[in-house]
């Protein structure tokens, strides 16, 4: 598993993200991207429309590092800010057809390798961070 009960929670009612991954120019490149959590590979799968074309992608094929942020504020200050950055490998990969036809086949898919959070646990406030093992490549794509 690659988050916990937490951090599943707060992934589960967030429904965009920011990618940040490293251009063609060597710079870094950061958009807004809608996301799934796909439990079964521990995974964050994202879409869109044209993905397949989109500098994003490109961007992955040729370095495959990434991070990705979630964030939400609830309320005033900083007891009121919750966010997980991801850190991780990157592959473009098929996802899933999308049943409304709006989104293409191809996707990102981060594999997590640290997570760095705050305020995401209620019963753990503050900033927590933590490396994840490696899986080896193939070893949990079997399931989808």
């Amino acid at each position: 598993m690659a988050f916990n009960e937490a951090e599943e929670r707060f992934l589960a009612r967030q429904v965009r993200g920011h990618l940040a991954t490293i251009g063609s120019n060597g710079g870094p490149q950061v958009k807004p991207v809608g996301f799934s959590y796909n439990k079964a590979l521990g995974s964050i799968d994202i879409g869109g429309v044209n993905m397949g074309e989109s500098a994003k992608f490109r961007n992955v094929k040729a370095h495959p590092k990434v991070a990705f942020v979630v964030d939400e504020v609830t309320g005033p200050g900083a007891d009121g800010v919750h966010f997980m950055e991801i850190r991780g490998e990157a592959e473009t990969a098929t996802g899933p057809t999308d049943p409304t036809g709006h989104l293409a086949n191809e996707i990102i898919r981060i594999r997590p390798r640290r997570v760095i959070s705050f305020n995401i646990d209620p019963g753990h406030p503050g900033f927590r961070a933590r490396d994840l093992p490696v899986r080896a490549h193939g070893q949990d794509d079997e399931v989808a």
